[in-house]
């Protein structure tokens, strides 16, 4: 069995010579912050909803912590429960765990490549948005120092239990019990704020706290849990401009909008019933075309589910007026869809519009926001194809 130093060092030496990380001072803080310091030695998961138990199984709890794979520390069990579906239909508990996750400790690479994208330096302020473990945040504590880092938590548990971890490893940044959203303005203006939590519009708090020329990186997009690193530079009028980097799963921030309904159809008929022979479920779970059905379609969301003739999705709108149901259905594939909207009808028409841009990938398109707080996501360029958000 590898020891916990050896596992570190192997993973960070990784992330070295795969160029992953390459600024020399943020090097030195991967090696110096061991992550095991900071992962709960239960209650957590791993990214494929395995339970982890340092005491029970020490080998698999340290292995986990040294994959390069996020880990869920917090899951709202209430959500779990409150999922009521149709009993022709089954989800897997550990899946249903991992996607009703509150707090996760990221990826070590997702990590390394925001704070590259970040490009920290000395004398620089940052603000934090999710302290989470506290891994992140003693990270940039050693690159930046102690004074240099506000961090922002909202889950008072979450928010004591990071700084414990952090006192033991003789780190002193200041940790806040405040809502991320609102960002921290008694400590504006920031040079930088980061933020592992993903979002689908820049909260204004966060443009109007940064200094001019000043940078927000942060998971960004419209699909639930998955998205893209998002460089957003700021130049102090108002007005921002972002570049889309690497897919990245991500937990979502907390924000002020009501809560989606579930992912279902609710029992209804539908109005539409279509066969195809092409699987029309590969485009949705395929993420560059996913992604770019989730710019160029408004408002859906989608889950895997199981049916008796095999594996098929939901697709709804926000309030799921509107909805789609797919399913294997003999040798063919069934479309049913029903709601003021064709949704299924959209997606056609947008992958068909993807194809013919020569089915461009997500770090081709970027985001743009305007002074009056507008959001719209480009293709290769602000001047180009756009699509409002």
């Amino acid at each position: 069995m590898l020891t916990a130093r050896e596992r570190h060092a192997a993973l960070v030496e990784a992330m070295v010579a795969d160029g992953t990380l390459t600024d020399t001072a943020l090097i030195d803080a991967f090696r110096s912050v061991p992550r095991h310091r900071f992962i709960p030695e239960t209650g957590a998961l791993t990214a494929y909803g395995a339970s982890l138990n340092a005491n029970n199984n020490p080998e698999q709890w340290l292995a986990a912590v040294y994959a390069d794979n996020a880990i869920v520390t917090q899951v709202d069990e209430s959500t779990v429960a409150a999922r009521g579906e149709p009993p022709a239909y089954q989800e897997v508990g550990s899946q249903a765990r991992r996607e009703a996750a509150t707090s996760s400790s990221s990826a070590p690479t997702v990590l390394a490549r925001l704070f590259e994208l970040a490009d920290l330096a000395n004398g620089q302020r940052v603000l934090e948005v999710g302290t989470g473990t506290g891994w992140n945040t003693a990270l940039l504590a050693h690159r930046l120092g102690d004074r240099a880092v506000i961090s922002l938590e909202v889950d008072p548990r979450l928010a004591r239990s990071a700084r414990e971890s952090l006192e033991k490893e003789g780190y002193s940044p200041t940790v806040h019990l405040v809502d991320g959203y609102e960002g921290y303005p008694p400590g504006a203006p920031y040079d930088r704020i980061t933020s592992t939590f993903g979002v689908r519009r820049i909260p204004p708090a966060w443009l109007e706290q940064l200094r001019p020329d000043g940078l927000v990186v942060c998971p960004w997009g419209l699909l639930e849990g998955a998205g893209v690193l998002a460089r957003v530079e700021c130049p102090g009028d108002g007005s921002a401009r972002g570049s889309f980097h690497n897919g990245v799963g991500f937990v979502p921030l907390h924000t002020p909008d009501p809560p989606a309904t579930p992912v279902r159809d609710s029992g209804q008929q539908p109005d539409e019933y279509r066969l195809t022979q092409n699987d029309p479920v590969a485009p949705l779970l395929s993420f560059p075309s996913a992604f770019a059905l989730s710019v160029m379609v408004p408002d859906w969301r989608v889950r895997r589910r199981w049916i008796g003739t095999g594996s098929g999705v939901w697709v709804c709108d926000r309030n799921a007026d509107s909805w789609v149901r797919v399913y294997p259905y003999g040798t063919s594939w069934m479309i049913e869809q029903g709601g003021p909207r064709s949704v299924w009808d959209e997606f056609e028409e947008a992958l068909e519009l993807w194809s013919g841009l020569g089915e461009p990938r997500p770090e081709r398109f970027g985001l743009s926001v305007e002074a009056d707080g507008t959001h719209r996501v480009w293709l290769d360029s602000p001047e180009g194809r756009s699509w409002p958000v």
